[in-house]
């Protein structure tokens, strides 16, 4: 009986101490992004392009980290800055 209560309470914790949240497709969002991104490449200085891909590149580790972190949020403004700068 007491290890059935056992199982259970650790049953119970470890449903808990699950996130919920799905794990977020950070290669495929990445991948995305850059696609985005490369219509803009050509109206870009290079110090723009880098400054642009070092941070799509930190929110994709932060991603990648396993935290729960989703990336979309820094990649839609990197885009929308871009498009802002030297839109179509």
């Amino acid at each position: 009986m007491k290890l059935a209560s056992a199982a259970t309470l650790v049953a119970i914790f470890a449903a808990i101490a699950t996130p919920t949240y799905a794990a977020e497709d950070c290669d495929g969002g990445f991948k995305t992004h850059m696609g985005k991104m490369s219509i803009y490449i050509d109206k870009m200085s290079g110090y723009e392009l880098a400054d642009a891909v070092r941070k799509s590149l930190d929110a994709y580790n932060s991603c990648k980290a396993g935290d729960g972190f989703s990336p979309h949020g820094v990649w839609d403004q990197i885009e929308a800055d871009m498009q802002a700068k030297h839109g179509k």
